[in-house]
Order: structure tokens, then sequence, then C-alpha cells
């Protein structure tokens, strides 16, 4: 309720500023829920409104959007124009005012994962976590509203990007279908080679990088790993016959 003042403007001011709307959902994409809600702060030529934006993943996994990277052969964590990194855009179309701001970005949390070739770096909004953004926005006296939602990237899952092999997706602890043992497995990179260091009863086994997807045991070149981008699996093989299957606990 308000208190009373002097000055009926004043007292008509600070009941403006305590106006505001209900929550309003704009988009469910892929389960990636947009709301907004609007609060008038300010009442004269123009009424300013502060525009706050809620977004909440309510699927049971992480859904991740690719941004392009500036260098792809340096691409760590680097991302094109910024204004090219936010996955949605809550728009109020009737903004007044010469560069007005005209809405509420939303943007992920950024990732070590990346494309084939780095090409772009994936962000993520985690399941459950809810996200706020904000902005204020003027519009002519008295007018309404008018909101809108667009998306510049669909949402999807990490199982749907054609992923760079990396240490944020290869590193962990490993079984293998030929017997009961689990061990380690790290990718590394140094002077520019990548390889792979597997941890067996505290011994080392390197594997040599020798193409996208394979790799070859550093002393005994008849041994091999193939990675599974889709099943995330590692495949060994040797000259001897042996065939076996690594999967991430």
């Amino acid at each position: 309720m308000c208190k009373k003042f002097l000055f009926v403007t004043l007292s008509v001011l600070v009941c403006s500023i305590s106006f505001s709307q209900t929550v309003k959902i704009l988009s469910t994409q892929n389960g990636f829920e947009i709301a907004y809600q609007a609060q008038k702060i300010s009442d004269g030529k123009k009424d300013k409104w502060l525009v706050t934006v809620t977004a909440v993943n309510k699927t049971e996994s992480p859904l991740f959007y690719g941004v392009p990277t500036l260098n792809q052969n340096n691409a760590a964590n680097q991302m094109n124009d910024p204004a090219a990194q936010f996955s949605s855009k809550v728009a109020v179309r009737n903004v007044t005012g010469f560069l007005a701001n005209d809405g509420v970005r939303i943007k992920g949390e950024l990732t070590n994962f990346f494309t084939e070739n780095k090409s772009t770096v994936l962000l993520q909004y985690a399941p459950g976590r809810i996200y706020n953004y904000e902005n204020s926005i003027n519009v002519k006296h008295g007018d309404t509203l008018i909101v809108t939602v667009s998306h510049a990237y669909p949402l999807k899952k990490l199982s749907e990007f054609n992923l760079e092999i990396s240490g944020a997706l290869i590193d962990g602890d490993y079984k293998t279908s030929c017997g009961s043992n689990s061990f380690g497995v790290s990718m590394k990179v140094e002077n520019e080679k990548t390889f792979l260091l597997q941890s067996v009863n505290g011994k080392q086994i390197k594997w040599i990088k020798s193409s996208a997807t394979l790799f070859l045991k550093e002393t005994d070149s008849s041994s091999t790993l193939s990675y599974n981008r889709d099943k995330k699996t590692f495949s060994y093989s040797s000259t001897d016959g042996i065939n076996c299957e690594w999967t991430k606990l």
C-alpha cells in the first residue's frame, strides 16, 4: 500500500514503482523455459521498466549450443563476435530513445568442449539451474510493453554434436570388456603432439594420436585404440586378435 505524501506526484511515483506484472512464459525450446516479468520503476514522459528474465533447463541433462571460435588453430575458449555468444534474446519491440536498450540477452556457461576442428566452442545450461538476467527499458508514457523472444541457436544434448576429442571429453576412469580391471585415462598435449596416458596399477602407457580418432601404442604400433564419438567409448585391438571395448565409468 502506498504511503501518503504532500505531493500527489510523489505518491503516484511510489505506487507505479510497486506495480509489476505476473510472470509470463515466452518459450519452452527443448525443455528450456524462458519467462519474464516487468516492473515500472519511473513514470514520466518516458516510462522506465525493469525487465527481469529467468531461464531454466527443465530436462535432466545439460543443454548445449555452439558459438564460432576466433581461431581454429588456437581456439582456447575464444569466441567470435560477443553479440554472437547469446543463445536467445527477449526483446521489447516498442522501446523509445536513440540507441535505447531493447531487451535482455540470454547466455549460457562456457565449457571446454569443442566441435571437430575447434570450429565452435560449446556453452551449456545446467539441468535445474535458474539463470537470471535483467535490463532497464524505456517506452512512451502509458505504453504497454510488447515483448517477444528469439533464438540464435538450437539447444541440443552433448551427444548431438560432432565433438573434437579433448581432455574434457576423455579424462576419467574406464573399465574394459576384457576382464574386470579399471584404469584411468587422460589426454595430454606436449610440443603440439597429442597423446593418451593410460594409468594401470601404477604404470603409465602412452598412446600417440595418429588421426582424428585413432591412437597407437607408443611401444607397440600393432596395438591401437579407436574412439567412438557416438558411444563415447574406445575400441582396443591388436594383431594378436584381441578386441576389447573401454567404457567410461
